[in-house]
């Protein structure tokens, strides 16, 4: 019965529901991915211009935006035959999607039938964008690929530790069924994260018996340290991920000894995935195979293996709503890596450098972690530029907010209720509107600075045994 159910949810209500979604079911494309990992890279380096060219001309030819951005450079599609042409065109900004985002819609289409989806976690600059259905597909088709280089199969039981929705909408309360029902995939909120909420969290784990966890580095650390300090474990656990955060020295020790495997890491944005480890746990593969993604340096040229650059995006599959050159916000490495033993050809990075937080840590003990602070603002993306929290001590915290001509008294009244649901009534919260918020070394503009300590357990660099 057991291998009846999951036969028919692989084969059957699974594929339906994705062509209700996406228009088209999901396990092909992954299969097409699985190949293109394998091309030669000067091979897979051909297939993107051939894929560009089209893409680009159609950019020109029916996006207000690009056809000004085009001509103010001089770049001229068809004359598009090197990936380092594209050196000539600016990155897209989140300043420029904020600004042009009624121009980033192709002639015929508008936000509607499009998903909106929105981004900022990591610089605490909420972003509005939209992707096309086959976009969509394709992504999840991506995102599928990271589970099987972290060796889950397709109907194994997934526990995450996500993010909160303060601003509820139809596919929130519909999905987390969805996901449980057919995806075999649990979400445990983890706006705040106390004691007891890590105890209660660990019993619930216990009798899922997952076989993978993960979610926000921060989160899943915390939960590490907790199964550290009172000495259990979950034994159903053989896979650890986590995504939306740098994954520190910190993170993987907590988790390795919490856990006792080694974790994957995943990085990406709300609006595409970008790399991730695989069992070889040596850089991060990039997802050449379905879109393109340059480390560039200042003047927008590819960065040499060991250099550090930018995370530039170019997507082949959003025709209605294009992103050419999207600056992800981030800096990372280039790694100096040969061929990876686990048999992929796709580029791979040695670090994301650039998107770490810290905690906040509330009178009574609790943790809030930075992707969970973002969901507060991604909903108000138009009355907010940038914010950041700033924390020294536990007794009260500032909300430093970047605003835009939109914001109002009832705005701040929704932010000051919102950080309130999850940092409690205890904690003073000061609402600062600012000009702009400090930015790192690393041009990120950090979500939250704590010099509060954790208090957390530091493990030893020996991990417990499974």
């Amino acid at each position: 019965m057991i291998f009846l159910g999951r036969f028919l949810t692989n084969r059957v209500i699974r594929p339906a529901v994705e062509k209700c979604l996406y228009g088209r079911a999901i396990r092909p494309l992954e299969a097409i991915l699985r190949e293109r990992e394998t091309w030669e890279p000067a091979y897979l380096r051909q297939w993107q211009v051939s894929q560009l060219r089209p893409f680009l001309q159609h950019c020109y030819d029916n996006v207000p935006f690009y056809r000004r951005r085009f001509d103010e450079v001089g770049f001229r599609p068809s004359k598009f035959e090197d990936l380092s042409q594209l050196a000539a065109i600016p990155p897209l900004t989140k300043a420029d999607i904020r600004a042009h985002a009624d121009d980033l819609f192709a002639r015929g289409f508008g936000p509607r039938g499009l998903r909106v989806g929105r981004t900022g976690g990591s610089t605490g600059e909420p972003t509005l964008f939209y992707q096309s259905n086959e976009e969509t597909a394709w992504a999840r088709a991506t995102v599928r690929r990271f589970w099987g280089m972290a060796g889950i199969v397709q109907g194994d039981r997934r526990v995450c530790l996500g993010g909160r929705n303060y601003t509820p909408t139809w596919r929130t309360r519909v999905y987390p069924n969805y996901f449980k029902m057919v995806e075999n995939y649990y979400t445990f909120p983890s706006a705040f994260l106390s004691t007891a909420i890590l105890d209660d969290y660990i019993r619930q784990i216990q009798r899922l018996r997952p076989r993978a966890l993960g979610g926000y580095p921060s989160s899943v650390s915390l939960l590490a340290a907790r199964l550290i300090e009172t000495a259990q474990r979950i034994p159903s656990v053989e896979v650890v991920w986590g995504s939306s955060e740098v994954m520190t020295d910190l993170h993987r020790a907590r988790i390795r000894q919490g856990f006792g495997v080694e974790p994957f890491d995943a990085y990406g944005g709300g609006d595409t995935p970008v790399a991730t480890e695989c069992q070889v746990h040596q850089g991060l593969h990039l997802f050449q195979s379905s879109r393109l993604i340059e480390v560039a340096d200042e003047q927008g040229n590819t960065v040499g293996p060991g250099g550090s650059g930018r995370v530039l995006v170019t997507t082949f599959y959003n025709w209605a709503w294009p992103y050419v050159r999207y600056d992800m916000g981030d800096v990372v490495e280039r790694g100096t890596f040969g061929d990876c033993p686990c048999g992929c050809r796709l580029e791979r990075i040695a670090q994301v450098q650039g998107r770490t937080g810290d905690y906040l840590v509330t009178p009574d003990g609790r943790f809030a972690t930075p992707p969970n602070l973002t969901l507060v603002f991604v909903s108000i993306a138009d009355k907010v530029r940038a914010f950041q929290a700033v924390q020294h001590d536990r007794s009260e915290m500032e909300m430093r907010v970047v605003v835009t001509p939109e914001w109002s008294k009832e705005t701040e009244a929704y932010v000051i209720r919102s950080l309130r649901s999850f940092l409690g009534d205890e904690i003073r919260i000061h609402v600062r509107l600012v000009d702009d918020v400090e930015i790192t070394p690393v041009g990120k503009r950090r979500v939250m600075v704590s010099t509060v300590p954790d208090g957390l357990f530091v493990p030893t660099s020996t991990p417990a045994p499974k």
